[in-house]
């Protein structure tokens, strides 16, 4: 017996039933599996389906003989290597030997011959075609490895400069965004110290129309009953129309559904193609027109939409990088500040117009009143009664609006505005005597209380005299907001006012001091914390509660 790893499957082929049972009980006694065929046809068939490791092939043989069957095995690329040894009983050895090698076998034997001869060149041949199959799957292994090998090669070399593209991309993207941030800070500071809608809304269209490179900027507003254009500039006309206020329309000249998104999602939304928008494809505006790229922003201010600006340009190679939409946001945030500012002032403005025709009329009444207790000696005694109940209405209103104004006077002395949900700033300006740190105190408290501030910065920039009555107020301010949970942090303290503090030995280990207004937002925010999303929401109220800094001290 052998070994079974030295074992095989024998295909034995010859149309002696007497010789197939012999050559069969020999090679399994010795451990071989067997198959066997009465003629070609069958061999070829089972050859196929079995691939055994050797063939005993009969040269004389019914039908089609050894050698038509060893000639179609071989050119059978399924059978082509399967090792045969031909056997045979013909007188003519060495011309049967010459045909058969010639055909591809690989040994030849002539019967009869001796058990142990057959066995030792099966052994032979199928320990050789074992060996051969374990050599080519092991190249075949190689050749895949190197295959695969080459693969990787090539698609580390293709992403690593598809990730050299994207870096160099990211960089030109970085290096744009960084001079349209700069930019845009200069647009919106000069924006912001507008207060005049009009002269705001024009300089905020030419700033949008020349930094965004566009054909086209329309400021939609919303105003009730509905949205309304309010301003228009071109490229080519170059000169912004104002005053608008025609409500929005299907008809109107811009992408119509997109600005109703806008304005009723309150997410800005960026078109870089409008032929690849399938949202578009039914808009009567763009028929018939270039492919254009469109910015809608949402103007927001503390929740509220206050307008949508309406970009269109030429259609862009590639979708702008976020830094650049953000910087365009960043610009919609601080327009919509300014209009939002700029829309109560030309409110205040109509109220007092309207305040000053009131007291002009009142007046003109009076002194027609005035006339007719002249004219009029019989109704003496009842036009004097009339007049001084007026008049005592009018001293009524007058100390209403006295008392209305010194209220207004104390709140403007010592403002409290939130810039987040979690940070109040109070800028103190000019002179602060007792009565008016007393106030800042109570305004404070009365803040914190009702907004649950974190953090309150006290801003003494513009602080011009502080004694030592007025600093142990502050103090006292800060010891009051720590007691509701809040901490003090007092910004903007000059070298003559720290100076000042020192020489009054003023205590100042319980708060925190910074040297400018903007380290102490960016030390309230980390103080105010909330994580990264809180983070972002928080910049964005600072952003808000500057823009209202600036206009408070304007």
């Amino acid at each position: 017996m052998m070994d079974a790893s030295e074992a095989g499957t024998i295909l034995i082929v010859d149309d002696n039933p007497r010789n197939l049972g012999l050559l069969s009980d020999t090679l399994t006694d010795s451990g071989f599996e067997v198959a066997v065929a009465v003629d070609g046809v069958r061999a070829l068939r089972l050859a196929q389906e079995g691939l055994p490791d050797l063939i005993l092939l009969d040269v004389k043989m019914e039908g089609i003989d050894g050698f038509e069957t060893c000639r179609r095995l071989k050119s059978d690329p399924t059978t082509s290597a399967i090792p045969v040894i031909f056997m045979t009983a013909s007188t003519d050895l060495s011309a049967d030997r010459l045909k058969g090698l010639n055909l591809g076998a690989v040994d030849y034997l002539a019967k009869p011959f001796l058990d142990e001869e057959l066995l030792a060149r099966v052994r032979v041949h199928t320990k050789l075609r074992k060996l051969t199959k374990s050599l080519a799957a092991q190249v075949d292994e190689r050749l895949a490895a190197e295959s695969a090998l080459q693969r990787l090669t090539q698609d580390l070399e293709r992403r690593v400069g598809e990730r050299t593209v994207e870096l160099e991309r990211a960089l030109a993207g970085l290096t744009q965004a960084q001079a349209q941030m700069a930019t845009v800070i200069r647009a919106a500071q000069a924006v912001s110290g507008e207060i005049v809608l009009d002269d705001l809304l024009d300089q905020l269209m030419r700033l949008t129309l020349e930094h965004a490179d566009a054909r086209k900027c329309v400021l939609v507003l919303s105003r009730e009953p509905g949205l309304v254009i309010e301003a228009l500039i071109t490229r080519d006309l170059d000169t912004v129309r104002l005053g608008l206020s025609t409500p929005l329309q299907a008809d109107a000249d811009l992408a119509v559904s997109l600005v109703e998104e806008v304005a009723r999602t309150r997410e800005s939304v960026f078109l870089w193609d409008t032929r690849r928008e399938a949202r578009l494809a039914d808009a009567r505006y763009l028929e018939g027109k270039e492919p254009r790229s469109i910015l809608c922003l949402a103007m927001m201010y503390q929740g509220e939409l206050i307008g949508v600006l309406y970009i269109e340009g030429d259609a862009s190679r590639e979708p702008l990088f976020a830094a650049q939409l953000e910087t365009l946001g960043l610009l919609a945030s601080q327009a919509a500040v300014a209009v939002k500012n700029a829309l109560l002032y030309a409110n205040l403005a109509e109220m007092a117009s309207a305040l000053r025709e009131s007291n002009e009329r009142l007046e003109t009444e009076v002194a027609h009143q005035t006339e007719e207790l002249r004219r009029t000696n019989e109704r003496l005694q009842l036009e004097l009664t009339e007049r001084a109940r007026a008049e005592g209405a009018r001293a009524a209103l007058q100390e209403e609006v006295i008392q209305a104004q010194h209220a207004r006077l104390a709140e403007l002395s010592t403002p409290l505005i939130p810039i987040t949900d979690h940070i109040m700033v109070m800028p103190l300006i000019g002179t602060i005597d007792v009565a008016r740190a007393q106030q800042a105190l109570e305004a404070a408290l009365n803040g914190v209380q009702a907004n649950r501030a974190q953090v309150v910065i006290i801003d003494v920039t513009g602080v011009t005299v502080l004694d030592s009555a007025v600093a142990g107020t502050l103090m006292s301010t800060a010891a009051a907001l720590r007691l509701l949970g809040a901490k003090t942090v007092i910004t903007g303290i000059r070298a003559e006012l720290a100076q000042t503090l020192i020489d009054l030995g003023v205590d100042l280990s319980a708060v925190v001091t910074k040297g400018t207004l903007k380290s102490g937002i960016g030390y309230a925010l980390k103080q105010a914390g909330g994580g990264a999303a809180g983070l972002r929401a928080d910049g964005e109220g600072a952003r808000n509660g500057v823009a209202a800094l600036r206009k408070d001290r304007h």
